[in-house]
């Protein structure tokens, strides 16, 4: 009998529990709420069990996502409400835990409790289990639930503009989760927003970006109005206009970031909430039919490698198929490539 050792077990556990995704910077109106709604709507696509919390009392994601929640992360943290009880399905395969300005009166309150840094992750605690990631939407400042979310965090992505005083808050925000983490090693992802390639100075700042951070930089999300108009008009970016730039470029994080975390597409398990009042009695197994071809993904591709190579580095190019485009791009530098699936316009 083979001896199961404590670590083993703990590595098992933390592979069937979801992620949870801090997305946080410390400066404001860096697009925090559009990355986390087009990662996650994406990584939904993908067939990712995702929820996400909000812990910003300007409760702008549930206006992204064109959703009027009843319940609220409020009720979870302060009345000891079920995560399951306070859900709002906003999406295939994508629930939100929606926040309002009742927050700013929650946080005095668990400031009080002696275990006030975990309040927030022994809340989620039951609901790892029936996702595959929880994206947790943290404001632009120094508050008690944007240090909750660090401490609940196993990973973090930071969106950062290419300004030099949002590369300064990006120092402060990463020394920050130095603190709060004791070290680095849970920083998964920057992403630089709003991107511009057009100016000199975005491109020599993402160049100084990527000469400190190397490879936890990602592709930029290059500026696109439809990026605001598509929160504005409470839909994902796939849903308003699947063959924008501000599509293509989160497609591309989305496959980028699936690599990183060695997501397939495989879902998660069954949710274990509500329970059961009574098991129901086991029925004969029926015939195997053939389920019907699943209509196209908007996003899609597994990141494979194709035999082309970048023509500015000489890396291996990867692979995605978005919104009826196959693109083409390397990982290591600006490069990408992108061309009608059903090939080109006659």
């Amino acid at each position: 009998m083979h001896e199961v050792r404590p670590e083993t077990c703990s590595m098992w556990n933390q592979w069937l529990m979801g992620r949870i995704v801090a997305v946080t910077n410390l400066k404001g109106g860096i697009g925090k709420t559009t990355t986390v709604v087009n990662l996650s709507a994406g990584m939904a696509l993908k067939g990712a069990r995702v929820l996400l919390v909000d812990v910003d009392a300007q409760g702008n994601l549930a206006m992204a996502l064109g959703v009027k929640p009843r319940r609220t992360l409020y009720e979870v943290l302060v009345d000891g409400a079920r995560v399951a009880d306070c859900l709002t399905p906003a999406r295939a395969n994508l629930d939100l835990l929606a926040a309002d300005e009742s927050l700013l009166a929650a946080q005095p309150t668990i400031a009080r409790r002696a275990d006030w840094p975990r309040v927030l992750e022994q809340a989620l605690r039951p609901a790892r289990n029936s996702y595959d990631f929880i994206f947790i939407d943290c404001g632009g400042s120094l508050t008690v639930l944007n240090l909750n979310a660090l401490y609940a965090a196993s990973d973090v992505v930071i969106p950062t503009t290419v300004e030099p005083f949002s590369l300064r808050g990006l120092e402060l925000q990463v020394a920050q989760i130095a603190r709060v983490k004791g070290g680095t090693g849970g920083l998964r992802a920057i992403v630089p927003t709003l991107f511009d390639p057009r100016t000199r100075q975005s491109v020599e700042l993402l160049d100084q970006l990527r000469a400190r951070y190397g490879a936890l930089v990602s592709a930029p999300i290059r500026v696109n109005v439809r990026l605001s108009e598509s929160s504005a008009q409470g839909r994902s970016i796939y849903e308003y206009d699947p063959r924008s730039r501000g599509a293509i470029d989160y497609a591309l994080l989305v496959e980028h970031l699936s690599v990183l975390w060695s997501f397939n597409g495989a879902s998660a398990p069954a949710p274990v909430f509500p329970p059961r009042e009574a098991s129901a009695p086991v029925q004969p197994a029926a015939p195997a039919v053939a389920p019907p071809p699943p209509p196209a993904p908007v996003v899609a591709g597994s990141g494979s490698v194709l035999s082309a190579t970048c023509p500015n580095c000489g890396r291996t190019l990867l692979r995605a198929t978005v919104a009826g485009y196959k693109v083409s791009y390397c990982d290591h530098c600006r490069y990408r490539r992108q061309e009608l699936a059903s090939g080109p316009r006659r």
